[in-house]
């Protein structure tokens, strides 16, 4: 597959987006599925260690609270930008205007810290 560095981040906000006006109007299945489709996304960026490095650090500036958290989630998985996306995420575990987001931002950090019992990045 030959896409560029911002095609994939387009595709990425894209996908986001979806799920959270999927996450918003409760559409589990539509969120499901762009989920998955995510995953494929950051699964294929995560073979190139540069291009990770180039994407995700623009990513985690990007106004989408949902691009910021999967982006911030995967860095943790890659080892890059570890401070700054521990930062992004534990300041969205004290927003109060995000829903169901927050949640999200807190789950990232306690799988990332080891507090589940077999789960791991």
């Amino acid at each position: 597959m030959s896409v560029s560095a911002q095609e994939l981040i387009a595709l990425i906000v894209q996908s986001c987006e979806i799920i959270d006006k999927a996450a918003e109007t409760g559409d589990y299945k539509i969120n499901n599925r762009e989920m998955n489709q995510c995953i494929k996304l950051h699964n294929f960026i995560a073979e190139d260690l540069k291009l990770a490095e180039e994407i995700y650090g623009l990513l985690l500036e990007h106004s989408c609270i949902s691009v910021k958290i999967a982006c911030a989630f995967q860095c943790l998985k890659l080892d890059i930008y570890v401070d700054k996306s521990v930062n992004i995420l534990d300041k969205l575990t004290k927003r109060t205007d995000i829903g169901i987001r927050r949640l999200d931002a807190e789950m990232c950090l306690r799988v990332w810290r080891g507090e589940f019992s077999n789960k791991t990045l």
